[in-house]
């Protein structure tokens, strides 16, 4: 799932459903960097550029909250400016 762009809410999500304890599914924040991976499937979906309009920005939040990512690294994947 991490190779697929999925962040760990929503693997944490499909483990429960499927009855798996996310917790022995070693998900913590040290295993994966999250907030690289929110911005590489940004970026695989909408391009190197930042958003330039509002209506754009929501837009690419929401297709990152769908895949999983939390608040703070779906805002760090849309802020980088590749420094």
């Amino acid at each position: 799932r991490v190779a697929r762009g999925q962040g760990p809410r929503r693997i944490r999500r499909e483990l429960a459903e499927r009855g798996v304890d996310a917790a022995a599914a070693s998900l913590d924040h040290e295993a994966y960097d999250w907030n690289r991976l929110a911005r590489e499937t940004r970026v695989r979906r909408f391009g190197e550029a930042r958003p330039e309009s509002l209506k754009e920005k929501a837009r690419q939040m929401r297709f990152l909250e769908y895949r999983g990512f939390g608040h703070d690294q779906i805002r760090q994947a849309l802020e980088f400016d590749g420094e």
